[in-house]
């Protein structure tokens, strides 16, 4: 499946904002209680908290990919861009640039 640029982007920063949330709030739980917030929250909160995380990773991992494909696209076509406009020119200067004074 392919994502355009921009998704790949907001897709990206999305992933990694909700995974940094994620991140914070579990360190703050844990220096502000630890042991007993956890022994606290049931399964179904913790394997909740934990597939977010796990969908936040495979997010990121998705959509960088993405992102690393659409600029390689881009790279490759401007390379594709450079390499033709740089014949062009050469063959402009093959075919009408050979002047001579005497």
């Amino acid at each position: 499946m392919q994502v355009p640029k921009r998704m790949a982007i907001h897709g990206l920063n999305l992933s990694m904002a909700v995974f940094t949330g994620l991140s914070a709030y579990g360190l703050l739980l844990y220096y502000e209680g630890g042991a007993d917030i956890a022994r606290a929250t049931s399964l179904l909160t913790t394997a909740s908290y934990i597939a977010g995380i796990a969908v936040c990773i495979a997010g990121i991992c998705f959509f960088g990919v993405q992102l690393d494909r659409r600029k390689s696209e881009e790279r490759r076509e401007e390379d594709a861009r450079k390499a033709e406009e740089a014949a062009r020119k050469g063959r402009r200067k093959s075919m009408g640039g050979g002047h001579s004074f005497p």
